[in-house]
């Protein structure tokens, strides 16, 4: 501090004004598509993990409604055609193939299950349904926890279109967890 005038006075104006610019890309793994939009999970602990229903039989042990998800050859979402055309995919995951994921890692003791055509691991014991047709869920990618909200019946990931077909895989990954019928 800088004394000013007779003794005993000090100048408290200080220059705060710090550069805060910080490059955010720097570290960024590219490898695995993770949108700027998803936020870290701030706690994922045992339970929150390996709810009771996550076990053997999973499908009836869900303690919500389900089995409205899926059926469709194409999903129903409105933005489902031009967008899938343009990513050069014709299709999603099936059911099948997502119960068979959720299955085998439930037989394993593995908290999470590698969603179709991505990297992404859906935390698949996470999956909460948030309303009848919402549901909130936590993902890892790129090292790191990410807590995200799906509307099934829209076809919406956290509120907006998703960006890529990988989203897409993940939203419908865990829409069916959450809504559909299981084996």
């Amino acid at each position: 501090m800088n004394r000013v005038g007779g003794a005993g006075t000090l100048n408290r104006n200080v220059n705060a004004n710090l550069n805060r610019n910080v490059n955010v890309n720097r570290n960024l793994n590219r490898s695995v598509n993770v949108n700027r939009n998803w936020t870290r999970a701030a706690n994922v602990n045992a339970f929150g993990v390996r709810p009771g229903w996550a076990r053997p039989g999973w499908g009836v042990a869900r303690p919500w409604n389900h089995g409205w998800y899926g059926g469709w050859a194409t999903p129903s979402w409105g933005w489902w055609g031009a967008r899938a055309a343009t990513w050069g995919v014709a299709t999603l995951a099936t059911a099948s193939i997502i119960n068979s994921a959720v299955d085998a890692a439930v037989a394993s003791s593995q908290t999470v299950i590698v969603v179709p055509n991505t990297e992404y691991q859906l935390l698949f014991g996470t999956v909460q349904p948030t309303g009848t047709s919402t549901v909130a869920f936590d993902v890892s990618a790129n090292g790191s926890v990410y807590q995200l909200s799906a509307d099934c019946q829209s076809g919406l990931l956290n509120g907006q279109v998703p960006g890529n077909a990988q989203e897409a895989e993940l939203l419908n990954a865990a829409c069916q967890v959450a809504f559909g019928t299981a084996s």
